[in-house]
């Protein structure tokens, strides 16, 4: 959830050598009782500190629920989620579920917008940073909420897509929860992965971990991966990447706060992306392994589909 404002390595890094061992790493949790203080806490503190309104905003996460669920419908990260569901051949009658949704507003969102099937798989039922305020809503009412993950488990029907956003970088073991998800997805059903968090090194991950907002200061449990290890770990388990949306597309909208107005340039360059996510998503494959191989092999780390603003899996026979 917490990703939108940490996307980029800052001015030198920290020095492993020195500073890794005064790292919290051990006692990092995964709390949302901890998560759900921190945020009130934040949105408490936003009333005279106009940066920290800025950052609660980035993340949909200001104290006016309403506002921010309005906000992230018309938002142009869900403009261009939409139209990629779309692209891939997601039909308004499939049975979509969000999967770690935290506040829930992606899945509202896309009940707001036509999908009639939208489910949302979140542990959490704390006000903010879960699914309190959502179900509240008179307009998620038709929405299937599951808190229990035993409980989702069980529900027979699966599922045509599955949604995750900001999530998968919170598995501890991201092949054994891939693996949950694929039980419950039907054959040749898409997982559709936005917004993870990237490492490429050591360096790379430290700082960022270093410098999250929440994660030190609060010992909020945060790991960056390299893109690869994404893959590999999900594919392992019966995936296979399909396509690879990278960064640059849509004003990077996807991956960070980004609202301006894309310009005509952006929109053409945007047209001639979704004719190859289209036409030959493969292709987009293919230049995900390059940027891994040119980045492993000879350390030219290019960083576009190696950070990939969405990744798109396919389930496989097995």
């Amino acid at each position: 959830m917490l990703r939108a404002f940490t996307r980029h390595v800052v001015g030198g890094g920290i020095d492993p050598s020195v500073e890794v061992d005064s790292l919290n790493i051990f006692g990092l949790e995964e709390s949302p009782a901890k998560l759900e203080a921190v945020i009130t806490e934040q949105q408490s503190l936003a009333q005279r500190d106009e940066s920290i309104q800025a950052l609660l905003a980035s993340i949909y996460l200001r104290a006016d629920r309403a506002a921010d669920f309005a906000c992230y419908r018309r938002s142009r990260d869900f403009e261009v989620t939409v139209k990629l569901l779309e692209l891939f051949g997601v039909r308004r009658s499939d049975r979509i579920c969000e999967v770690g949704g935290g506040p829930g507003f992606l899945a509202w969102a896309l009940l707001q917008s036509g999908f009639f099937h939208v489910e949302l798989l979140e542990p959490s039922d704390y006000f903010n940073t879960g699914t309190g305020y959502l179900k509240t809503r008179p307009d998620a009412a038709g929405m299937v909420i599951h808190r229990d993950l035993a409980d989702w488990h069980a529900t027979s029907a699966p599922f045509d897509v599955v949604v995750t956003k900001n999530c998968i970088h919170h598995f501890k073991n991201l092949s054994h929860s891939a693996s949950a998800i694929l039980q419950k997805m039907r054959k040749d059903a898409l997982w559709f992965s936005f917004r993870e968090w990237f490492a490429d090194s050591p360096r790379e991950l430290y700082t960022l971990i270093a410098t999250h907002p929440f994660c030190q200061r609060y010992g909020l449990y945060e790991w960056p991966y390299p893109a690869h290890h994404y893959v590999e770990a999900i594919e392992i388990a019966g995936f296979k990447l399909a396509a690879v949306v990278p960064s640059g597309y849509a004003n990077n909208c996807l991956s960070c706060f980004a609202e301006e107005p894309f310009s005509a340039t952006e929109r053409i360059e945007m047209a001639g992306m979704e004719r190859v996510l289209e036409a030959s998503p493969s292709r987009t494959v293919s230049s995900f392994w390059a940027e891994v191989d040119a980045g492993r092999r000879k350390g030219r780390f290019a960083r576009r589909y190696t950070r990939a603003q969405m990744m798109l899996f396919r389930r496989i026979e097995i």
